[in-house]
């Protein structure tokens, strides 16, 4: 597993950040159209934005983890894989339609694909399983994430997930014999919302259509 060269990544684009305050500035430019789709603090709404940035990238190491460690657990690794080593892929080796220098900016883009990814999985899993694999639900999250990208490019992204989940409908025989195993009823930790993302008092969410 890659997850090593993923938290470098992650880090390398952090520090960059911190130098360079490209995101921030974007950001910064955007308020106003950000606003019209998010719930944002009065009180410096981009540093908000830049926290649930930044926890929202470095939690995809630890969801693949889980993911791994989980399949294996229950025999659907090799249902699971094709999404890990993709998601694991796209921090690496990122697709060449995507833009980046390495950024911060640019690894957001990489950790919507995974987390996106992650929750193709999720579902399956709820579905088949009746119960979330992950303990976290990132649908709120990752529609927030979609808003900062920009229509533009989500929907490029989301075109991709959504191809490679075509892929594995193609073996759906796997959760017939995941069901049968014992100890399927696995123990897990509670959901929590994708809202833990970010502190309380800076808590972001989805403005809701009036």
């Amino acid at each position: 597993m890659a997850i090593p060269g993923i938290k470098q990544t992650i880090a390398d684009a952090l520090q960059s950040e911190r130098h360079t305050a490209l995101l921030a500035g974007r950001l910064e430019r955007e308020l106003p159209a950000l606003r019209k789709k998010l719930v944002l603090p009065q009180d410096d709404p981009v540093a908000a934005l830049m926290a649930f940035i930044s926890n929202y990238v470095e939690s995809v190491p630890g969801c693949i983890t889980l993911v791994s460690a989980v399949s294996k657990r229950l025999g659907f690794y090799d249902y699971a894989a094709p999404f890990l080593n993709m998601a694991e892929d796209f921090f690496l080796q990122p697709p060449e339609e995507l833009p980046g220098d390495g950024g911060l900016e640019d690894l957001l883009d990489e950790a919507f694909l995974a987390h996106r990814l992650l929750e193709e999985v999720n579902d399956h899993h709820i579905r088949h399983l009746h119960r979330p694999l992950l303990p976290v639900d990132m649908t709120e999250a990752n529609i927030i994430v979609y808003h900062l990208l920009g229509d533009e490019l989500a929907m490029r992204m989301e075109q991709l997930v959504q191809y490679t989940a075509q892929q594995l409908l193609k073996r759906e025989y796997v959760w017939e014999r995941v069901r049968s195993l014992p100890g399927t009823e696995i123990a897990m930790p509670p959901v929590v919302s994708s809202a833990t993302l970010t502190d309380t008092p800076r808590q972001i969410r989805l403005r809701l259509a009036s």
